[in-house]
């Protein structure tokens, strides 16, 4: 399933505390400290725990959501604690409630960017939310929580309070990511921000960055900065996109810094700055004004 669809997580009724220990490894299951973050009886008032909390590792999490596991790997996955919620009126009313770790804040951002909806809005809980009338999604600290409504179309109220009673009980404060700071101008369309752990662009030269809409002097474009460079990496992974570059154009823009312009087989016009140890870039572009100026500020 791609990344922003909605998904149904697998529901999987065990009879009895035997069997569920029976199909989930033991060591899933002793002391795992996702657990004691899940609402130990209720989410919200009438929905109840069904039954223990479920533990999955890069190994079973599949088991859970398949086709989209590997999803998580290059956002550093480590653990998954999940619960369902039964509605106390109806039972076949429920809320799945799945609380993931993920490698780092970014990581947990870079997660909860992959599944936001432009229709969402937001419930102030966690760094940022999205919600709908039948999923929540919000990453706090390095934790990215899913949670989903399932059986009716009519519980945003209790999908509201449970995630609001999940949130409560996760450490972590409510700061995003300090790498997004860059993309903090008025020309960056709020809440189109991504990021990506490998291959930006589909490029492995260009590694990992961070990615979002953008609109100068009228005209739309994408914008992107790499993260970890140095000078030296900084210069290489210039000099090997100007090689995948057409109709190519250097402009040298004082001491250690290059104005790269040129047509991309994929994305069409493309301007990449190097300054230092910094690379940004616009693409997807019908015109340039402003754009440079925009690459400055992003490499400031």
């Amino acid at each position: 399933m791609r990344p922003g669809s909605f998904r149904t997580p697998v529901r999987t009724l065990f009879p009895s505390l035997f069997l569920l220990i029976i199909l989930v490894p033991s060591s899933s299951l002793a002391g795992d400290d996702l657990g004691k973050l899940l609402p130990p009886i209720t989410c919200g008032a009438g929905w109840k725990m069904e039954w223990q909390p479920h533990f999955y590792d890069r190994e079973t999490l599949s088991d859970r959501i398949d086709g989209e596991a590997e999803l998580y790997f290059p956002y550093g996955f480590e653990r998954m604690a999940a619960a369902r919620y039964d509605s106390e009126r109806n039972p076949a009313f429920g809320i799945d409630v799945e609380i993931y770790r993920m490698g780092s804040l970014l990581d947990a951002f870079g997660m909860y960017a992959n599944y936001r909806q432009k229709e969402g809005s937001t419930l102030g809980v966690g760094a940022e939310s999205n919600f709908s009338t039948s999923q929540l999604f919000f990453y706090q600290g390095r934790l990215f929580v899913h949670i989903q409504v399932t059986g009716t179309d009519d519980a945003g109220a209790a999908l509201a309070e449970c995630g609001r009673t999940v949130a409560s009980r996760l450490p972590g404060g409510k700061n995003g990511p300090p790498e997004l700071s860059a993309l903090d101008r008025p020309e960056v369309v709020k809440g189109s921000e991504r990021y990506l752990p490998q291959s930006l662009l589909g490029y492995d030269f260009l590694n990992r960055g961070i990615i979002a809409d953008a609109v100068v002097e009228g005209t739309n474009l994408q914008v992107f900065l790499l993260l970890g460079t140095t000078s030296e990496s900084a210069s290489t992974a210039f000099e090997r996109y100007r090689s995948q570059l057409h109709r190519r154009n250097i402009e040298p823009g004082g001491k250690d810094v290059e104005l790269l312009e040129g047509l991309d087989p994929l994305y069409g016009p493309v301007m990449i700055l190097k300054k230092g140890g910094c690379l940004a870039g616009a693409l997807k572009f019908s015109g340039k004004g402003g754009i440079r100026a925009l690459l400055e500020s992003l490499c400031r």
